[in-house]
């Protein structure tokens, strides 16, 4: 069951050079939106990031493979 982010769980949008195609529901799109992850809860000692972030499908708010950068 999908649930819908809320605009206060957005972090970013950022807007793509060119249009590619989301590999989850094959639409084009010109934009990803970038969601927060925080760990909450882990049953050993891990070394694993707090926080993270993932690029997700405006149009199917599905997770897509990708990283954030500077050039």
């Amino acid at each position: 069951m999908e649930t819908p982010l809320n605009e206060t769980e957005i972090e970013a949008e950022f807007t793509l050079e060119s249009p590619a195609r989301c590999s989850q529901c094959s639409d084009s799109i010109d934009s990803v939106l970038v969601v927060r992850l925080l760990r909450t809860k882990v049953n050993f000692v891990s070394s694993l990031p707090r926080r993270g972030l993932v690029l997700i499908c405006p149009n199917c708010k599905a997770i897509l493979t990708g990283s954030l950068g500077f050039m």
